[in-house]
């Protein structure tokens, strides 16, 4: 079908064609397809401990803050050591995605802790196993994992490992 008004001649087929390269022009790439592999990389660390390309896909200027008070712990060498640490504790530590959110510099995500503490640490072993849900948000830039805020449930933590809290007495 052809309309023609003042000399000009479109075709609705031309139309059609002209709007369709707008439309996959202006279409935004899907964020999970760039971060999704870089948390991948950085999820394997944790829960195997091999610290192999990880200065691929963590920034040199990386800060790690966990609850329940966030004090930054600084660079790539202290976040080797905390997950060492933790998996000296923990062996068996395993974190299970349950949930992932994408966006253009952020990730967050809903996860489940998994792990026995069975190894020396920040506590004497229990042997006892535990299993605490927790939420993170990590930070990119220039396609590196710049930071991580983590906030997993410590009450839960402690009282599956037979910790109980003592209230204070009156007037303490």
């Amino acid at each position: 079908m052809r309309t023609s008004e003042g000399g000009t001649t479109l075709t609705v087929s031309g139309l059609l064609l002209g709007l369709s390269l707008f439309a996959t022009s202006c279409k935004q790439q899907d964020p999970s397809e760039q971060l999704k592999p870089i948390v991948e990389q950085y999820l394997r660390a944790w829960n195997t401990g091999d610290f192999n390309g990880l200065e691929n896909v963590v920034s040199s200027q990386f800060e790690l803050r966990m609850s329940p008070r966030f004090d930054p712990v600084r660079g790539l060498d202290s976040l080797k050591r905390a997950i060492t640490s933790w998996r000296t504790g923990y062996p068996d530590f395993t974190i299970t995605v349950n949930e992932v959110l994408y966006s253009t510099d952020a990730v967050a995500s809903r996860w489940t802790i998994h792990a026995t503490n069975s190894g020396p640490g920040l506590m004497p072993p229990t042997g006892k196993s535990l299993v605490v849900p927790g939420m993170s948000i990590i930070h990119f830039s220039a396609g590196k994992i710049t930071a991580e805020w983590i906030s997993g449930n410590d009450l839960a933590w402690v009282q599956q490992l037979g910790f109980t809290l003592t209230p204070p007495g009156p007037g303490k």
